[in-house]
């Protein structure tokens, strides 16, 4: 920790030093995330145990410099300050019985270089790696966790190489390694990635030494009166055999500013069909991230005008019976300051995978660009 922290404060210096160069581009945001958490059901013998009561801030500072005309470097800090039972990003996974923590936290999230050859990019440092193309379930983006809570996060770095080879105007490979300072956790990927008829296609091979596992990926993109997509992988590891596959499409219906409609079916031969026998340590970020077999998501998105919009999104395991709904809202009260707020509704079964007890979460989120 402390040694991590000596990396953060030097990163925040040369941060602030390049700040200051002429050609550079510093950027960043503000954000407030606020949740209170309703253990149900209530009365008023008992409403002061009966919630609790989270947030956190966050400061990303943001700063990209170009180095001549053959590379550029690009730098991202972030600062968090955590309060009540939030002790991560969209964490709920802290203490819920006590309101009284406070925590910082500051992490250099991002520090690569882009070096542009004649003939193939390299980004070397901390960067964003992201494979597969599905909105939430991505079963190839096996470098980032999936948020049922928020599918399009900040997803953290990683530390990498990734070399980007052009094939012509429509085809590309993509070579990625990956060990984040430890070789024995090293994951490797290659994506081959080509266009054929109007429908973006891509095959993918990806190692990860610590699981042992190795996955043979597909997926694909088009655009026929709906958008669709599909997102296969095919993994082989020492708990055997297992196939994640999702299948999504999209449509925006021509009703006043629009109406947006988003769906995706997630499958998954490892997930267990009863309840009874989920495994929770198959919950991380790779291999499996879900306990189930069968899940479904579906998000309606609608604009009153251009500052206001609402959505409501379904999450559900089709196996259980669990899901949750969330209805929100999103108010631009500026062209860099957001407000959105709404709730998450666990309901279901009471043993499913997204009843997570007998709780409902309300959030207001704060969001400032400079």
């Amino acid at each position: 920790m402390k040694s991590g922290r000596a990396i953060t404060s030097m990163a925040l210096i040369l941060l602030g030093f390049l700040a200051l160069q002429a050609d550079g581009d510093f950027s960043g945001y503000f954000e407030n995330r606020f949740f209170l958490l309703n253990d149900t059901p209530v009365s008023w013998s008992n409403l002061d145990e009966k919630f609790s009561i989270g947030d956190y801030n966050r400061l990303r500072l943001q700063y990209s410099h170009n180095l001549g005309n053959k590379i550029s470097a690009y730098m991202a800090v972030d600062l968090f300050s955590f309060h009540g039972f939030i002790s991560s990003p969209l964490g709920l996974s802290g203490s819920t019985g006590t309101n009284a923590k406070h925590s910082l936290d500051a992490a250099l999230d991002r520090a690569y270089l882009n070096i542009y050859f004649k003939k193939f990019d390299v980004t070397l440092g901390k960067q964003r790696v992201a494979l597969g193309i599905s909105y939430l379930w991505a079963p190839l983006d096996v470098f980032n966790r999936v948020n049922v809570f928020e599918p399009k996060e900040e997803k953290p770095g990683t530390n990498a190489l990734k070399v980007y080879i052009p094939l012509g105007d429509v085809s590309s490979i993509t070579a990625v390694y990956a060990n984040d300072l430890d070789f024995n956790a090293a994951k490797s990927a290659v994506r081959a990635h080509t266009q054929l008829w109007g429908v973006d296609g891509a095959l993918t091979f990806i190692r990860a030494s610590r699981e042992e596992t190795t996955i043979y990926g597909l997926d694909l993109r088009g655009e026929n009166f709906l958008g669709w997509w599909l997102e296969a992988g095919y993994f082989d590891g020492p708990a055997g055999e297992d196939i994640k596959l999702v299948l999504g499409f999209d449509y925006t219906f021509p009703i006043n500013k629009g109406l947006y409609w988003l769906n995706e079916y997630f499958y998954d031969s490892g997930g267990a069909h009863n309840p009874v026998d989920y495994s929770k340590p198959r919950l991380s970020p790779m291999p499996s991230f879900t306990l189930g077999r069968h899940y479904y998501f579906s998000m309606l998105r609608y604009s009153f005008s251009d500052f206001l919009s609402g959505s409501m999104s379904y999450i559900g395991n089709l196996g259980d019976g669990s899901y949750i709904l969330n209805p929100s809202l999103q108010y631009e009260i500026s062209q860099n300051l957001v407000v959105s707020g709404g709730f998450y509704f666990p309901m279901g079964a009471r043993d499913g995978e997204f009843k997570m007890g007998d709780y409902n979460i309300f959030f207001v989120w704060l969001k400032y660009n400079f």
